[in-house]
């Protein structure tokens, strides 16, 4: 497995991988190729996919700052290769990028019915906040 930093190239195969993974709630407005290159463009050392011996992209992650937080979005591996540590290793990348610019805090999203997700993010010893409520606008 090789992990790299993605490319604009990589947004169809990797957009195919997140709809492979449960919970993952993709929307046009946040996830489309217009969306997502915006992001890789404004934070390009913090975005990367694995890869495995055949070139498929088997993992990802998109990472981001708006120069204070960190942000983590789409963190996705493969059912297939799930429990080799991908994960990890992909979260554990982009956080040190995070400290290598100053910043000291970063945030991830999960959704209420992604019981998965949230274990594996306790597990990567994020803390569940229970107060605050995020709210959003499309514009």
């Amino acid at each position: 497995m090789k992990i790299r930093k993605m490319r604009l190239e990589d947004y169809p195969n990797a957009y195919q991988l997140w709809q492979r993974i449960p919970g993952m709630n993709l929307r046009d407005p946040d996830d489309s190729f217009k969306e997502i290159s915006r992001l890789i463009s404004f934070n390009p050392d913090f975005c990367y996919v694995v890869e495995n011996t055949n070139q498929q992209i088997v993992g990802s992650i998109l990472g981001a700052t708006d120069g204070r937080r960190g942000t983590i979005y789409h963190l996705a591996v493969d059912p297939k290769v799930q429990r080799q540590g991908l994960g990890t290793k992909l979260v554990d990348l982009v956080i040190d990028q995070l400290k290598q610019v100053g910043i000291q805090k970063v945030y991830v999203m999960v959704m209420r019915d992604n019981q998965a997700g949230e274990q594996f993010w306790l597990r990567q010893k994020f803390v569940k906040r229970d107060d605050i409520v995020r709210f959003n606008k499309i514009i």
